[in-house]
């Protein structure tokens, strides 16, 4: 089943229990005046509770704070404002490869968790005073299946970022840091009186507002009060706040190194992406000023620039450079911006003026190498359903995707899964040249204490450059298939794949490109059954001009799984641009394939119109064929009388149009049929 992200309404009516509830909307009043309207959430973010809540922001330095290591750990309040409650449920449909599956799937085929559809329940107050509702899709979002529950994506993101004295939209200012909470469950924390200031009227202007309370809010409790962390029904309702507080796990903005102390704002942003559907959309986030005071000095600044595809680039990419924000911009290309495109090789520099102060990147230089040309793919163009095809691609390195961009395997040949409909798949070869080999973690485990470990832990890293991890040394216990996941910080998937580790120590040959960056995490999905070091670890590992594994996802008492990194640096890496390959699935209805089948040959299949078809027999037999298109229209016909043996003739049936055709073979007073392509 393909992606099912279409709008579902449904429509019930309730019971009267009381005056104003999700039950009985007698006593609901509407925003607009009327009585018959939604009744709509309206969720805001308070900058009170950013200022206020456990003492406000708690900044950490660079170095010496250990996993907190240049953070700024920031508490949230979502206070919903609105008319109604926000109401969110899980649903049974589920995403899996960008595939949507029935029912949960547990693990998806490349390993990943899978991600659950939710809805968002609208209530509606009709004009007899009943109450009714309506489901709507709100997106797909992480799903937890030890707890049966699902999380919200993105509900929270966290930037730090430099006044803009020309825009007054905070939103536009320049970001020097960020974070994102992976998924939250929305929940009643606590009522707009049990947390005075952080409902108010407006909270996008700090130090503005007036203060609300339970009694300003003419539907007050509409959802219960009593929303939590459930696998049916999650949400906020009027008049109450969630809290995410700063000593939650991913509550926090990543303060690059070489940013300065001075004053900046905290943007927190609530459903960016508006999955939710509310009163007011244009409320949902505030800034709130912050003093740095644990970071560089001013008056010595550093300006680095970044390629997102690092400095060696390919003939068929586009590689985005950006540079330590500010408030001005001058490139030596003469943009102005803090980004520029570049696809040519050169030399690059950038000016900056920023709360350091003003100062000239190093040379960036910028080379471009010729990407492989794009693979051809041949097999198996016609199946039929629920049987595989098999593909070949020429090359080296190829790497095989399904038409949702899925990576399915590697290898110059592939089998596709058993078909129930025509696919198209793609192949791409990888020529790698350059570089540096080395090392980077623990050897071994063999100068510490520890156990075999089942859980969902692993190491986090970061990354100066980009580089390929080729391999990691892992001791199992018990033979079987393990995946291994490298995960962003925001929790998105950046490489995965499934290996079969046999019992005791071995290497796993990997080959993940991984891009420039911080805070990556590499984990096995439960359970790895593998083993962890829990004496004589000391972080980091590694070297924070290449690679640096910083920490565990645990205690720092731990290391988790991954010995010996295989790591290639400064590798140059092209891709070709993917070659396609259609199978078409038909359902050979009336087709009697019997051993016939297998003694009957079309080739080359695909073709123009031209081929050879073979057909052994075998004894003497009388017999005759025909040629027929897919709406059974005759092109040919032979009777070539008794034979025995192999039998071969040379077709030309000229100029065919594209499409399916079949060869008809009438012997023993059946029909057998061989399909084939014209392209």
């Amino acid at each position: 089943m393909k992606q099912f992200f279409t709008s579902l309404i449904l429509l019930f009516s309730y019971a009267t229990y009381s005056q104003c509830t999700t039950s009985d909307a007698t006593s609901c009043a509407c925003e607009d005046g009327s009585n018959d309207c939604d009744l709509l959430p309206d969720i805001t973010v308070s900058w009170e509770a950013i200022d206020t809540y456990l003492s406000g922001p708690n900044e950490y330095p660079q170095t010496g704070a250990g996993v907190n290591n240049g953070r700024l750990k920031v508490s949230v309040s979502s206070p919903n404002i609105g008319y109604g409650p926000l109401t969110v449920r899980g649903t049974d449909f589920f995403v899996c490869n960008g595939d949507t599956v029935i029912g949960d799937p547990g693990t998806c085929p490349d390993g990943s968790a899978p991600q659950q559809l939710i809805v968002q329940r609208v209530y509606h107050k009709n004009p007899d005073g009943s109450m009714t509702y309506y489901d709507r899709y709100a997106g797909a979002m992480t799903y937890h299946p030890n707890h049966g529950h699902n999380h919200v994506d993105d509900w929270a993101v966290l930037t730090l970022r430099i006044e803009d004295p020309n825009d007054p939209n905070p939103l536009n200012w320049p970001i020097v840091g960020d974070g994102t909470k992976l998924g939250f469950c929305l929940m009643d924390y606590g009522s707009c009186s049990t947390y005075p200031g952080h409902c108010k009227d407006t909270n996008t202007v700090h130090g503005s507002g007036n203060t609300l309370i339970n009694a300003d809010f003419p539907n007050y409790g509409l959802g219960g009060g009593n929303y939590g962390c459930s696998p049916v029904e999650q949400g906020i309702s009027a008049g109450w706040t969630d809290i995410y507080s700063e000593n939650l796990d991913e509550m926090w903005i990543n303060i690059p190194p070489g940013t300065c102390n001075g004053d900046y704002y905290i943007v927190a942003e609530i459903d960016p992406l508006n999955h939710f559907l509310e009163s007011d959309a244009s409320n949902n986030w505030t800034a709130v000023p912050v003093t740095l005071t644990m970071q560089d000095t001013v008056g010595n600044p550093v300006i680095t620039v970044y390629s997102d595809l690092g400095e060696n680039i390919c003939n068929n990419e586009t590689a985005t450079l950006s540079c330590t924000p500010g408030t001005d911009y001058l490139w030596s290309t003469g943009d102005t911006t803090q980004t520029i495109q570049v696809s040519q090789a050169g030399t690059y520099s950038v000016t900056v003026t920023n709360l350091c102060g003003t100062g000239t990147s190093q040379d960036y230089v910028v080379t471009v190498s010729q990407a492989p040309i794009e693979p051809s793919i041949s097999g198996d163009s016609l199946v039929c359903t629920n049987q595989s095809a098999n593909l070949t691609a020429n090359g080296t390195n190829i790497d095989w995707y399904n038409s949702n961009g899925f990576w399915v395997g590697s290898g110059n040949n592939f089998t596709t899964p058993s078909l129930t409909a025509t696919s198209t798949y793609f192949a791409e070869e990888t020529v790698v040249t350059g570089g540096t080999i080395t090392s980077v973690g623990i050897e071994n485990n063999l100068t510490a204490t520890g156990g075999n470990f089942t859980g969902d832990q692993g190491l986090v890293f970061d990354a100066a450059l980009p580089f390929i991890l080729k391999s990691v040394k892992v001791y199992a216990d018990g033979d079987g298939n393990r995946t291994i996941q490298v995960l962003d910080q925001s929790g998105n998937i950046l490489n995965s794949g499934s290996y079969f580790i046999p019992d005791g120590e071995s290497r796993v040959e990997l080959n993940y490109d991984i891009p420039a960056g911080s805070n990556y995490t590499i984990t096995a999905v439960q359970p790895p059954n593998l083993f962890r070091s829990n004496s004589n670890v000391s972080y980091p590992y590694g070297s924070s001009d290449t690679v640096l594994i910083h920490s565990s996802t645990s205690t720092n008492s731990f290391y988790y799984f991954f010995y010996d990194w295989e790591i290639h640096v400064g590798a140059q890496s092209c891709t070709s641009d993917q070659g396609s390959f259609t199978v078409q699935v038909d359902t050979c209805n009336a087709i009697d394939e019997i051993e016939l089948f297998e003694d009957v040959r079309v080739y080359p299949n695909p073709n123009k119109g031209v081929f050879v078809f073979e057909f052994n027999i075998k004894g003497n037999a009388s017999w005759a064929y025909t040629i027929t298109s897919i709406d059974g229209k005759e092109l040919h016909q032979s009777n070539p009388g008794i034979s025995s043996g192999l039998f071969s003739e040379n077709i030309n049936l000229g100029n065919l149009a594209s499409g399916i055709y079949s060869i008809n073979i009438f012997i023993g007073g059946k029909q057998y049929s061989k399909r084939f392509v014209v392209e």
